[in-house]
């Protein structure tokens, strides 16, 4: 059993909308995630409606989840859901986890959305927010048996910064899935030369937005989309993570 899943800063509603709106509907028709992750979303200044049912109108799925900045889109309905808050740094936006249940294909499954802090020198504000959505996972984690786990989104680090070790060295067995694909290749999701969204104050190629697997879950292919390659044009001062997931072992028994 396999799913795809899309992690994408979606960057609110920043100037050109509408380009970006066109060239997303056009990825998401070719990529046919099944799962989808969202920060930066923002209510469409036209519509009035939330960007996360515009793309899950692109999507063509049906339910959603989120607030706050956060969003989960599927094409099941998730069995419960929610939000908690990470530790607030100062002249920094609230930042929030949001963590869904579904069941894809009689297999359960936790995911989990964040947005960790922005400015470059918050790397311990960063490191303490990280270990508190790792917190939110536990405490959320459905009982009994197991439940394998996806942790995705903007965490605005690198990969060897303490939040990104934190998250690889925790006991819940973390795994970058990109990393697990591509171990040689630095897979940059913001990059000023090549994005033209991307200010043009900002000097540093990163790759800052990850999706980590738990046990039961297999990286079968994950790759940067949406950095106008494969036909697959800008749509945010950010790329997405594209991965293709396939669950491993044993179906765990509901008691």
């Amino acid at each position: 059993m396999t799913f795809h899943l899309l992690t994408l800063n979606l960057w609110n509603i920043s100037e050109p909308l509408k380009p970006r709106y066109q060239a997303l509907a056009a990825g998401l028709k070719k990529l046919r995630p099944e799962i989808v992750c969202l920060q930066e979303v923002d209510r469409d200044p036209k519509s009035g409606r939330s960007q996360a049912e515009l793309v899950a109108d692109m999507c063509r799925l049906n339910h959603h989840v989120g607030e706050d900045g956060l969003s989960i889109i599927s094409s099941q309905p998730a069995v419960r859901s929610v939000i908690e808050p990470l530790p607030q740094m100062p002249d920094d936006p609230p930042r929030r986890i949001l963590l869904a249940e579904f069941v894809v294909g009689a297999r359960r499954l936790l995911v989990a959305n964040t947005h960790l802090a922005y400015r470059p020198k918050m790397v311990e504000g960063r490191r303490k927010q990280a270990q508190a959505a790792l917190t939110a996972i536990r405490r959320h984690s459905p009982e009994p048996g197991d439940c394998p786990k996806v942790l995705c989104g903007d965490f605005n680090d690198v990969a060897d910064s303490p939040a990104i070790r934190l998250v690889l060295n925790d006991e819940l067995g973390f795994r970058d899935a990109f990393r697990e694909c591509h171990p040689r290749s630095r897979g940059y999701t913001y990059s000023p030369p090549q994005n033209p969204y991307v200010d043009p104050c900002w000097t540093e190629v990163q790759r800052i937005d990850y999706i980590f697997l738990t046990q039961g879950l297999k990286a079968k292919n994950c790759s940067v989309v949406f950095d106008n390659s494969r036909g697959l044009d800008f749509v945010s001062d950010h790329f997405g993570v594209l991965c293709t997931i396939q669950f491993s072992g044993r179906r765990a028994r509901d008691d």
